[in-house]
């Protein structure tokens, strides 16, 4: 396995609104650190397909090169459900955004580009908990009651996964569906989804974090089903808030390996050594960090997780025998 740099961390999206980098700079980030790659984060400010014309894109290309990085995956998020009013389009104009996102890992010479089924921003949409059953995605209703609601966004992300990827199959791209609500809330959904697609272009993006249960024996049956299916992985680390008699009350990101990560990583990279996959590990900071006297993080927070999750990451990788890099041994922590 391969430790790969997410540039999302350095758009800005989770830090003060002035502590953002450039797409070349925040590649830059990921060999000086010592990743393997770098992946491209495929939104504004950072990798918007529209915002890199042919030159921009050969720069990048050689950019890469000059600094010894591998091309990483064209990382976006995606919502394939339809729109709440018959004159919006939203499916329409991600299906057209995937695209872009394809022809420009075919450009740059990426192998992968990350979707997500439907994404509100939200490990649940709004109306989710009037459901009976199933997550409700409309007011409460007959239809609700039944779960047509559900099932109906479940064909519609369906149909707009299929047809996105067959033009990455045209590309000779793979897509790498990456379980996460709203639709795949679990890895049982992705993999049906996967099945009912039935596209071979279309394959998994699994995530320790993403995974139902941090119990080592779920987490490494988990990774042993995705066998022949898990093509890519981000690495960061999710720990639960509790209240005052121990109320789950929300969570936060935290580095892997630190001391309030809880999740089982060497069970996790074991399995994922058994089955063979040989993959990048994609470190990625995607929510809002709250440093030291309780303010936004900064530009040198970021760095200092992306080091220490490389550190961590590289060194227990090293320990299994699974490091297929090309950067050398562990940097010290």
């Amino acid at each position: 396995m391969k430790l790969s740099l997410d540039t999302i961390g350095y758009g800005g999206y989770f830090t003060a609104p002035d502590e953002r980098l450039s797409l070349e700079a925040a590649v830059q980030r990921a060999s000086q650190f010592g990743y393997d790659a770098a992946c491209i984060y495929a939104h504004r400010p950072l990798g918007f397909p529209m915002d890199l014309d042919r030159d921009r894109r050969k720069r990048i290309k050689d950019l890469y090169a000059d600094l010894d990085l591998e091309m990483g995956a064209i990382v976006c998020c995606t919502n394939f459900q339809d729109g709440n009013h018959v004159l919006l389009y939203p499916q329409e104009k991600e299906i057209l955004y995937v695209r872009e996102c394809i022809n420009l890992a075919k450009d740059l010479g990426a192998k992968f580009v990350r979707i997500l089924a439907g994404f509100y921003g939200y490990f649940q949409n709004p109306l989710a908990g009037q459901g009976y059953g199933l997550p409700s995605f409309e007011s409460r209703s007959r239809r609700v009651s039944r779960g047509e609601d559900w099932l109906e966004a479940w064909h519609q992300v369906r149909s707009g996964i299929k047809e996105v990827a067959l033009m990455a199959q045209d590309q000779g791209i793979t897509l790498a569906l990456q379980t996460h609500p709203e639709i795949t809330m679990n890895n049982e959904d992705t993999l049906a989804l996967l099945e009912e697609i039935d596209v071979p272009s279309l394959k998994v993006g699994l995530d320790l974090p993403l995974i139902e249960s941090s119990d080592p024996a779920f987490v490494r049956k988990t990774v042993l089903r995705m066998k022949s299916l898990m093509v890519y992985s981000h690495t960061i680390s999710l720990r639960k808030l509790y209240t005052v008699g121990g109320v789950a009350c929300g969570w936060e990101e935290v580095t892997p390996g630190g001391e309030l990560d809880p999740l089982p990583w060497e069970t996790f990279l074991r399995a994922c050594h058994e089955i063979g996959y040989d993959g990048l590990l994609s470190a990625e900071q995607c929510s809002p960090i709250i440093a030291k006297g309780h303010k936004l993080g900064t530009l040198r927070t970021v760095d200092e997780r992306y080091v220490e999750s490389l550190a961590f990451l590289k060194g227990l990788l090293t320990k299994i025998g699974a490091y297929t890099g090309h950067k050398g041994a562990a940097p010290q922590r």
